[in-house]
């Protein structure tokens, strides 16, 4: 069939036009066991203020996991700032492993188990550098480099691992498509190059590995979102318990 013009829009509209990259959140809760590494300066404490006044931001902050308590952020502030400074992602990808197998004829392949990809995560680095020293911090705590002893993964007093949610919105506040990613953790800091030649701005990638993910999508809009962008965290709770559809 030869190319139409006239169709290939109407087909676009009629499913609310493209997706677009750049309508996306990432939601990184930071493990209790990664908090005992980190610390929190009293100028962030006073700027954090009305968000530690009003008890919902957890509650925003967790909303997409489980009621599991492991699975929220000890440092809800860190939180919010990371996903207001993730400027890229990646919705992961994966694969089916396949084996060659000869019964009678042609070679064929047959799938014998799932492999997810790692992911990349880039931040925008502040003045005082919290985004790398969080994630130094984190690394070492899963394996110390005093001592190389690696950390048990899955024990609730040394637990580093996290569930990571990446949500794509459409070009109005409705989450399209969204997955969450299964005991995740960083594997990888990458180099900040440095040179004079280069006056902008320093961004932090970060490459994090997890079990498995798994589509979470809801397929509504977001009016906790907007109302969190125009009326504060508190009216976030009212719209989702009264509007979510």
């Amino acid at each position: 069939m030869s190319f139409t013009p006239t169709l290939f829009l109407s087909n676009i509209r009629a499913k609310d036009g493209l997706a677009r990259p750049n309508r996306f959140k990432m939601i990184l809760p930071i493990p209790r066991y990664i908090n005992n590494f980190i610390s929190t300066g009293t100028l962030e404490q006073l700027l954090n203020l009305p968000n530690t006044l009003v008890s919902d931001v957890t509650d925003i902050l967790s909303r997409p996991f489980s009621e599991n308590p492991l699975d929220r952020s000890s440092k809800t502030s860190i939180t919010r700032y990371l996903s207001l400074q993730c400027d890229t992602a990646e919705l992961p990808g994966k694969t089916l492993q396949t084996a060659d197998v000869k019964i009678y004829g042609p070679t064929f392949k047959i799938p014998y188990q799932k492999q997810y990809n790692d992911i990349s995560l880039s931040f925008i680095c502040t003045n005082d550098f919290y985004e790398r020293k969080l994630f130094d911090a984190w690394i070492n705590a899963i394996m110390p480099s005093d001592t190389n002893n690696l950390r048990f993964a899955k024990d609730e007093s040394t637990r580093y691992m996290t569930d990571i949610q990446i949500l794509q919105y459409d070009d109005f506040i409705k989450q399209i498509y969204s997955v969450k990613l299964i005991d995740a953790f960083p594997i990888g800091l990458a180099a900040q190059p440095l040179t004079w030649s280069d006056d902008g701005y320093h961004r932090l990638t970060i490459q994090f590995a997890y079990q498995k993910f798994e589509p979470i999508f809801e397929g509504y809009v977001d009016l906790g979102e907007a109302a969190a962008s125009y009326f504060g965290a508190k009216s976030t709770k009212l719209f989702d318990q009264f509007f979510r559809f």
